[in-house]
């Protein structure tokens, strides 16, 4: 009997032992995958099954994007470009946000901008992704400072790129130059064009815009309202937005492009977007991929119609339809 106790103790013991073990195993790697997240002080997906999740609950939520970027500053998690995007001058400095230091991301698409930080970075299984001018490079952690090296052998003729190629510049870092536009100064255009600005007065505007990117790990087409206060400093000016009731309408086809070489399909949506919010923004259709997205977006025929309004002014109300 003695030794059927014994045994059965020892059992008990190994078992809690093993539990333990396991716990502290469990709780390291949660530890590992926080302080590596606070490290790079970024987003990072283990898979983009996760970081489809990501994004489909926060389009299905209807969430204030432009709130939610300052809710995850606040808790310390991670400064998004669409935060420093629209932060005012001082508010960059007292975050110890250099300007030339922002990196140049030229897309409407909240949602992207909410994923990278303030260098443009997003962390996707093995790789961190970064998006910078017309390039989206690719790298593993640790291996940042191989860009630089990059940029010196491209800027001095010894790399040769073209726009929707991938060049492997290291084992550690390749450089896709992506196919969107980089828009380097904003551009006033007619009602064809893909992005109008309507005023209210010299103070305040009305920002109507249609996007489509292609940024090798996300693929988004889209279009939002919002308003826009232009701030002054000395001879400095510049444009921040503000939450104000803003509308949005729209019916268009659009095509969509397989990476992987499937034939190509048309799709037709249609629907609208009225809120009290920092911009009323649609992202009709979007991908996520490793180590590249799937799908290519490209608008073939419709329009949009935005309306925005600023009570304080008058008239108080501004529209326009962009067509496709």
């Amino acid at each position: 009997m003695k030794k059927i106790i014994t045994i059965i103790m020892l059992s008990i013991m190994v078992i809690s032992c093993k539990e333990e073990e396991m716990e502290k195993e469990s709780l390291t790697k949660d530890e590992v995958k926080l302080s590596k997240e606070n490290e790079s002080n970024m987003l990072y997906f283990a898979t983009t099954d996760e970081l489809k999740m990501f994004i489909s609950e926060y389009n299905e939520s209807e969430t204030d994007l432009l709130d939610e970027a300052k809710r995850m500053s606040e808790e310390g998690r991670y400064n998004s470009l669409l935060l420093v995007y629209n932060l005012e001058a001082d508010e960059a400095k007292g975050m110890g946000i250099n300007e030339e230091e922002v990196p140049v991301v030229s897309s409407d698409d909240d949602m992207l901008l909410l994923l990278l930080n303030q260098k443009g970075e997003i962390g996707i299984e093995d790789k961190i992704f970064r998006i910078d001018g017309e390039f989206v490079y690719s790298y593993s952690q640790g291996n940042s400072d191989q860009i630089n090296d990059f940029l010196s052998v491209y800027n001095n003729g010894g790399v040769q790129i073209n726009k929707g190629e991938t060049y492997k510049f290291s084992n550690e870092l390749s450089v896709y130059m992506h196919p969107n536009k980089v828009e380097k100064q904003e551009k006033k255009t007619s009602a064809k064009g893909a992005t109008s600005y309507v005023y209210f007065n010299s103070n305040y505007r009305m920002k109507a815009r249609q996007y489509n990117g292609y940024w090798l790990f996300y693929s988004s087409i889209g279009a939002k309202t919002k308003v826009e206060k232009r701030k002054r400093f000395l001879w400095w000016s510049w444009w921040n937005t503000v939450k104000t009731d803003n509308r949005l309408e729209y019916q268009l086809s659009y095509r969509v492009d397989s990476t992987f070489g499937f034939p190509s399909v048309t799709l037709n949506t249609s629907g609208h977007k009225y809120c009290y919010c920092n911009s009323a923004n649609k992202v009709y259709d979007w991908s996520v991929g490793f180590p590249a997205a799937p799908n290519i977006y490209v608008p073939l025929e419709g329009q949009t119609k935005h309306w925005a309004h600023w009570y304080s002014a008058n008239p108080n109300t501004v529209s326009i339809t962009l067509n496709y």
